[in-house]
């Protein structure tokens, strides 16, 4: 969805739901006396004013605010009506598309969110004050990052799960919170869910092929607790995530094929998750494998780094910590920081003086970025915390913000991943890789000579360009052999630079553009013509489909319906049917209603057309003369763009669109 479709459906729905609470609480949201409307055309302001008598007439009552957008600021006397009255009436209005409070906006300071854990003043990784004789910032400005949201859930609800590869974890940590297979019944030996694996309610135990996970391990307790420890919790440690579940799986050592098995297993449950749109398995975004082969050469393990790929692909991107030793994996090798798989982040050890540890492995081509990992606080086993270092400790860091990225992202991003897994992952780790902050030691050592910055990366996300297209439909009526022509309007409504292309598949000779692709700055717009000509053309309704496609950012369909009619008659005869409403529109209930008044009586036939123009519904109405009041119920419509036509004495009195929720 773009961001101004979203925005307008947000405030309106907001609006609406607050409604049903009382007047006193909204006094403190809006400003009283003044709501905002937005219009399909601007000739339509000064009709929508004299419509009403809350409003005065006064030129100073209507302030333009974008007359691009046809969006207007309206004043009248708060004492005499209600804002909630206003906006009662001015949505029933058929010109209006949105109308709104004019709401009051706070001033955002930008202030760090510090979380209540009990010994966050000792995670420098995540605030670096200077604590321990530390150089102040040297850390992954979490705190910063937490402003904008602190992990667990997408944009869509999805909860998100980071599969820690390891010797296990503490199961019962009051500090972590750990994923569980709700369609898997423990200890019944029967694999419930019949996804392949046996009693895996708490993740799985590759070394005993098991369910069983084992919770000895202090490393992977400690791994878990850097990228997901609870937050704000008033307990212990914050996680890189607040929120975020942790998906043991015990498989980081004694032989390669352990480790497949347990990629295997990650693979199989997010896939799970996919076929089941979410009823089973978990959605998987990233995994930490905090463990490897000193000196391996990739040439030697294609099935391990073929996981990854295959991993990449269902949109988990895998995460992993190089060799703690002062080698140059470029030279040396290593496995698996060596893999050439685009799906992999390789990361080595800063300290809180943010310089590479010399005892961490780099590598120009090899090793992505830096991460903390030197004296690292975090979780580990009997319910208790502990220092670690290591190369270990770094990569969770970076597993974490992977997970993290995927609660920052709008739904803009999220339709594209859902819709192309492996290209949004890569998307993620370019802004992981992107945001990283410039260290000395790291320069010419590593790919991007940087140490993660969570914060940086998060808002690289939500600054990513986007496609906004107006309109959402063209409906054209045209005398036959006659042309007319509208315009298409294409927005960036990000911050980046947006790319876009238009294509009509199939395209008839009847439509056609002045252009067919652009690059646009943030807030830029091109206005591109639309040309209909019907020469040539029988009578009747014709389709097609405008698609402006802007690569990563999404697509955008716009529906076409050319209708060509004689003049023997008038096409449309509005005067016949005055002050028309069809209302709610868009509405998302199986009733919608028409009020009109008709200058004759008579038998009104209706058709409701899709954006094919196959009538899907065609009904009788009687009318009579003056006011109307009509209901059509059972309208069991899936969500969409539909059209109407109204016809009286086989001459077309009104059209329109229908959009259903």
């Amino acid at each position: 969805m773009n961001n101004i479709k979203f925005l307008w459906l947000t405030v309106v729905l907001s609006v609406l739901f607050l409604s049903g609470f009382s007047q006193t609480a909204e006094e403190m949201t809006y400003i009283d006396g003044e709501v905002m409307v937005q219009l399909k055309n601007k000739q339509s302001i000064d009709k929508l004013v004299g419509a009403y008598d809350f409003f005065q007439n006064n030129k100073e009552d209507v302030q333009v605010i974008s007359e691009r957008f046809h969006i207007y600021l309206l004043r009248f006397d708060g004492l005499k009506t209600t804002n909630r009255q206003v906006l009662s009436e001015l949505r029933l209005h058929p010109e209006v598309i949105n109308a709104q409070n004019n709401h009051f906006i706070e001033l955002r300071d930008g202030d760090e969110l510090i979380p209540d854990d009990t010994r966050f003043d000792e995670q420098w990784s995540m605030k670096n004050t200077g604590q321990n004789g530390g150089v102040p910032d040297a850390d992954i400005d979490a705190t910063d990052a937490w402003e904008i949201t602190t992990g667990g859930l997408t944009v869509f609800g999805d909860t998100i799960v980071v599969a820690v590869v390891d010797g296990g974890a503490f199961l019962t940590h009051d500090d972590l919170d750990f994923w569980k297979n709700r369609n898997e019944i423990p200890g019944n030996g029967i694999d419930d869910d019949e996804n392949g694996y046996v009693d895996d309610y708490d993740g799985w135990n590759a070394y005993q092929h098991n369910g069983n996970v084992p919770t000895t391990s202090s490393h992977g307790t400690h791994v878990s607790g850097i990228i997901g420890a609870i937050g704000n919790n008033d307990l212990g440690v914050a996680g890189v995530n607040w929120q975020v579940k942790i998906l043991p799986v015990a498989a980081s050592s004694t032989s390669e094929s352990v480790v497949v098995e347990g990629l295997s297993y990650v693979y199989v449950v997010r896939e799970q998750y996919d076929l089941s749109n979410g009823a089973e398995g978990a959605f998987v975004v990233a995994d930490n494998c905090s463990f490897g082969v000193d000196h391996g050469q990739p040439e030697n393990f294609p099935i391990w780094e073929a996981m990854y790929d295959s991993l990449g692909r269902l949109g988990v991107i895998s995460c992993a910590a190089t060799a703690n030793a002062n080698w140059d994996i470029d030279e040396e090798g290593d496995v698996p920081t060596a893999f050439t798989t685009d799906y992999m982040i390789s990361v080595t050890n800063t300290t809180n003086l943010d310089a590479k540890r010399t005892s961490a492995g780099y590598g120009l081509t090899t090793i992505d970025l830096g991460a903390p990992g030197t004296s690292i606080l975090s979780t580990v086993t009997n319910n208790t915390y502990g220092l670690k270092t290591g190369t270990s400790m770094a990569t969770p860091h970076v597993t974490g913000a992977v997970a993290f990225m995927y609660s920052v992202a709008d739904t803009s991003f999220m339709d594209f991943y859902n819709n192309n897994p492996g290209d949004g992952a890569l998307l993620i780790k370019e802004y992981i890789l992107n945001g990283t902050d410039t260290l000395l030691t790291l320069v010419g050592k590593t790919v991007t000579g940087g140490r993660l910055n969570l914060n940086k990366s998060a808002l690289l996300l939500l600054d990513r360009p986007d496609l906004t297209v107006i309109p959402d439909s063209f409906y054209v009526e045209l005398l036959i052999n006659t042309t007319t022509a509208d315009t298409l309007t294409v927005v960036n409504t990000g911050s980046d630079t947006l790319h876009y292309t238009i294509d009509i598949p199939d395209q008839p000779g009847w439509i056609s553009l002045s252009q067919t692709a652009g690059t646009l700055a943030e807030s830029e717009f091109d206005d591109i013509r639309v040309s209909f000509d019907n020469n040539g053309l029988d009578t009747g309704d014709y389709h097609c489909q405008i698609v402006v496609d802007a690569g990563e950012v999404g697509a955008d369909t716009v529906p076409v319906t050319l209708f060509v009619y004689t003049d023997v008659g008038i096409r449309e005869q509005n005067d016949v049917l005055s002050e028309f409403h069809v209302y709610p529109n868009p509405f998302s209930s199986t009733v919608i209603y028409l009020d009109f008044t008709s200058g004759e009586s008579g038998i009104l036939k209706l058709d409701i057309m899709d954006q094919a123009g196959k009538i899907i519904r065609y009904q009788k109405l009687k009318i009579a003369r003056g006011t109307n009041h009509m209901a059509l119920k059972d309208l069991h419509m899936a969500s969409g763009v539909y059209f109407y036509r109204l016809m009286l004495h086989d001459k077309t009195v009104r059209s329109g669109k229908l959009i259903r929720k």
